[in-house]
């Protein structure tokens, strides 16, 4: 399709975010492309990692050359911390504050762009929306990979990591959001790494990994295009790849540009 069709909110064109912790660097390349071909988001839902890329994109307070930087510069020991174990091996509150002193004390109703974070309950494992209230805590919610990371309590109930209930969120997009158009991102594509279970960190990612890999399939019947980002060579851990992963974004949402346009169009023109 030539030139650039604009796309507004007049049309609700929601953004669904995937998990894949480090991984999901690459969706900042993606936003970029979207944003430089006149995409223009109205809704974002995010787990994991996702949501982290989704709430400070929506609060509006960093823009994404700021994202950049930061991603380009992020370490672990900034958001993470070693804690006695009881219900994690390590602390999510430093996550916390680490959103916190970005977007400062935002609730979901300040942000400039509709977010949802999707976090799991611990005790009976269902998928919670967040779409209220602190969403520094949300994300450190959706965040908490159980038994390595503590969990978030919020509303009463104990969260954690979303990708074992809706690793790409697009029903979240679609049925809490509103969105009559999703485009997916999924940054877990291609990759192929082996199985190890030698310690219990390992375990807790293969365990949660089993549960995303499985509901991320299905809930991609549901976009109305998927941005497949290549992981291939690029664990879940490497932040110091971030320039690459941040290009691999770029790369991917290049690829489905016309895509997007073609099916945005037809919609838009089906429900003319």
């Amino acid at each position: 399709m030539k030139g650039k069709l604009k796309i507004t909110q007049d049309y609700g064109v929601g953004l669904a975010l995937s998990g894949g912790a480090a991984r999901c660097i690459a969706q900042i390349g993606v936003l970029e492309v979207l944003e430089r071909e006149g995409i223009k988001v109205s809704a974002i839902s995010g787990t994991s990692g996702g949501s982290l890329v989704g709430a400070l994109y929506a609060s509006g307070e960093v823009d994404i050359h700021e994202m950049q930087k930061m991603a380009r510069a992020i370490k672990w020991r900034k958001m993470l911390k070693p804690t006695v174990p009881r219900m994690g091996l390590i602390s999510s509150e430093k996550l916390y504050h680490f959103v916190k002193e970005i977007i400062r004390d935002r609730t979901f109703e300040s942000l400039q762009i509709p977010l949802a974070v999707v976090a799991s309950d611990l005790r009976n494992g269902e998928k919670v929306v967040l779409t209220s209230g602190s969403v520094a805590r949300a994300v450190q919610a959706s965040c908490s990979l159980p038994v390595i990371f503590t969990p978030a309590r919020i509303n009463g109930r104990l969260l954690v990591d979303g990708g074992a209930a809706s690793q790409l969120p697009v029903l979240a997009a679609k049925e809490v959001l509103g969105s009559e158009f999703v485009i997916g991102v999924d940054v877990n594509c291609n990759n192929l790494e082996s199985v190890k279970l030698k310690n219990v960190f390992q375990i807790g990612v293969h365990f949660v990994c089993l549960f995303a890999k499985r509901n991320a399939m299905q809930e991609k019947a549901y976009a109305d295009v998927v941005i497949e980002v290549n992981s291939h060579g690029i664990s879940l851990y490497d932040l110091d790849k971030a320039h690459l992963l941040i290009e691999r974004g770029r790369i991917a949402a290049e690829q489905k540009i016309d895509e997007i346009k073609r099916c945005y169009k037809q919609k838009v023109d089906e429900q003319s």
